[in-house]
């Protein structure tokens, strides 16, 4: 059986991704979690922030390890990392974190977060750990077709494109095979991220 501190987290998750984050408070998750001892959660995670930071740790330690993992093979190509590659790093881990773990419903919890100004930092600082902003640099340096001043927002778009396509895919009663959802996300996203831009060219900064 789980631990108090990981009932918790579980709950706090399912608060979030299915009330908003102003459905998840200490008590709140307190009661979720069935936990009797009224000083539980603060014990534990200190603050309301605590907890987010806590959540968050806890789902995207896997997530990053696995983008390191895709990321250390691509590097091993002599050819260098493709941008489907890249790709890939930023969605599979993802993917196989939420759709392919029973019950998750983090991807909802991200889309919920993102959304909150007053938690979206603390959440961007577990979320675009080092793995991710290898990916961020890696596709900046590939995408020949978009001007240099967009390649960094158009990945940052293609990234909330992959965790709302997966938050609605994790709500689906019904899903394809994990490996058919993947790639068909994988293929929206490169799409998405290399189409040629047709934006106004964008003036160079002031000196």
């Amino acid at each position: 059986m789980p631990d108090a501190r990981t009932q918790m987290v579980d709950a706090a998750e399912r608060l979030v991704a299915e009330g908003g984050l102003g459905a998840m408070s200490l008590r709140a998750v307190q009661a979720a979690a069935g936990q009797r001892n009224k000083s539980a959660a603060q014990y534990h995670f200190g603050s309301r922030e605590g907890l987010i930071e806590a959540v968050v740790a806890a789902r995207m330690a896997p997530v990053n390890e696995r983008r390191a993992e895709i990321l250390a093979a691509l590097d091993e190509d002599p050819s260098g990392p493709t941008d489907r590659g890249l790709v890939e790093a930023l969605v599979v881990p993802l993917a196989e974190h939420t759709l392919g773990r029973p019950g998750s419903r983090w991807a909802r919890f991200l889309l919920q977060a993102s959304s909150d100004p007053t938690l979206a930092e603390v959440v961007a600082r577990r979320v675009e750990g080092r793995s991710y902003r290898a990916v961020v640099d890696g596709l900046v340096a590939v995408l020949h077709d978009v001007p240099p001043p967009l390649r960094s927002r158009r990945v940052g778009q293609v990234t909330l494109l992959a965790v709302g396509s997966l938050a609605a895919a994790e709500s689906r009663p019904a899903r394809l095979p994990l490996d058919v959802e993947v790639a068909d996300l994988v293929d929206v996203c490169l799409g998405a991220l290399t189409a040629p831009s047709t934006a106004p060219a964008v003036p160079a900064p002031h000196p």
